[in-house]
């Protein structure tokens, strides 16, 4: 059976500009900080914030699965090329 997360209940109020102040515990909890990126979803009468988490890499190091998948696939340059001019010419 999957660890039950223990769940923090605080309460807050959205000001007239739509903010809304995430509560000093649930901040220390999650160790957020000023400039912490979340996703925010909403349905019927709720609304998740998730904090996201951006790794660290290098765009090298990011481009890495893609290219190893082109190398398998045999996707080359020249593909490449043509799709993107493929689409430029469908907009």
């Amino acid at each position: 059976m999957k660890n039950m997360e223990k769940r923090s209940v605080e309460f807050t109020k959205m000001s007239s500009k739509g903010q809304i102040v995430i509560p000093q515990g649930i901040r220390e909890k999650l160790r957020v900080k000023e400039g912490t990126p979340f996703a925010v979803s909403a349905s019927e009468n709720t609304i998740v914030l998730k904090k996201v988490e951006i790794p660290n890499l290098t765009f090298r190091q990011a481009a890495k699965p893609f290219e190893e998948s082109a190398k398998r696939t045999g996707f080359t340059q020249k593909d490449l090329e043509k799709l993107i001019a493929e689409t430029r010419a469908s907009k």
